[in-house]
């Protein structure tokens, strides 16, 4: 009876350590998958909109503020080229061409204020809250993601178990004449 215990025990253990290890053996097969998961940098676009709102309302000219917001901050350090490309007349959609997709909203806001001659200050404080919004969606999003994801690892690791050392050894136990 202690033999069949031990046995069950040890075939429980075996199968939740096989779907672990395999488990990494898929992740490890796919880097842009790793890379995806844990490594994704966040781009200051908010910062980036709210900058630039409280600089074109204080009258800074739209070369200057890409200027300004390239020296200052990191990943904008493209936004200096732009506005040197801006200073010497080149078009608006050839200047912005180098940058990266996540500058999008402060390039469709600026376009409408270089354009028209309109103030944007506020059309760029509504896209900031507009990103803020959309990054807050995005982190529930995955927040209710994660719980689902989480069921099915551990539905097949303990559910097996609690069978092996739970369910077995009371059935056994039942039948003491075998």
């Amino acid at each position: 009876m202690n033999l069949l215990i031990l046995l069950c025990a040890a075939l429980s253990a075996a199968f939740m350590l096989g779907t672990g290890a395999s488990e990494r053996a898929s992740n490890r097969g796919s880097p842009a998958k790793a890379k995806d998961q844990g490594q994704t940098q966040h781009h200051p676009i908010e910062l980036v909109l709210d900058l630039s709102a409280s600089l074109l309302e204080s009258g800074m000219p739209i070369t200057d503020i890409l200027d300004l917001l390239g020296s200052s901050i990191d990943q904008c350090k493209v936004l200096r080229s732009v506005a040197r490309c801006l200073e010497m007349n080149l078009p608006w959609d050839k200047a912005w061409e180098a940058t990266p997709s996540w500058l999008a909203p402060l390039r469709k806001s600026l376009h409408f204020a270089h354009a028209t001659g309109a103030p944007a200050a506020t059309l760029l404080r509504n896209t900031a809250a507009l990103q803020r919004r959309e990054h807050t969606q995005k982190v529930a999003r995955l927040g209710a993601q994660f719980g689902t994801r989480l069921v099915l690892p551990l539905g097949a690791c303990a559910l097996p178990a609690f069978i092996a050392l739970g369910v077995v050894p009371l059935i056994i136990a039942l039948f003491p004449s075998m």
